[in-house]
């Protein structure tokens, strides 16, 4: 079997391009994924996987796929060879992503890298009745 799941901030923004003679629409972009080791200097070591994605729906996936967000991935490891015109064998890995997932992030680290909050300070909801609710006692919850 043949499956990857990867986690890990895209590195620039999703490139949307088409395949030639059948116009399907294909969205390329790199992940940064951090290995599970550190170094002999305590430093960890960092991959960039190159990913594609095909489908009509990627035209509008790409927009969100931007520079620095939080991704989850879910594909096959596809692993080309072949030959230079010198003679020597070449070879190419990506991810052929099948299912994508954004991953959410605290409060404060996203405020952070967005520069924008995450909660409206003044929002006030709508249609809760605020007498409606009741503290509940622990041991009055049957599990």
């Amino acid at each position: 079997m043949n499956k990857v799941i990867l986690s890990g901030r895209l590195v620039a923004d999703a490139e949307l391009k088409y395949i030639a003679g059948s116009g399907t629409p294909k969205g390329t972009y790199k992940i940064a994924v951090d290995r599970s080791y550190k170094d002999k200097d305590g430093n960890k070591k960092t991959d960039f996987i190159p990913c594609e994605q095909l489908g009509k729906h990627m035209e509008n996936l790409v927009q969100y796929l931007t520079k620095g967000k939080l991704v989850e991935i879910d594909g096959e490891l596809h692993i080309e060879n072949w030959k230079d015109e010198t003679g020597n064998w070449k070879s190419f890995t990506s991810v052929k992503v099948e299912k994508l997932n954004f991953v959410s992030v605290g409060k404060k680290e996203e405020s952070q890298n967005n520069n924008q909050p995450i909660f409206t300070p003044n929002f006030e909801p709508t249609g809760l009745d605020p007498q409606g609710f009741q503290a509940i006692d622990d041991d009055d919850i049957p599990f």
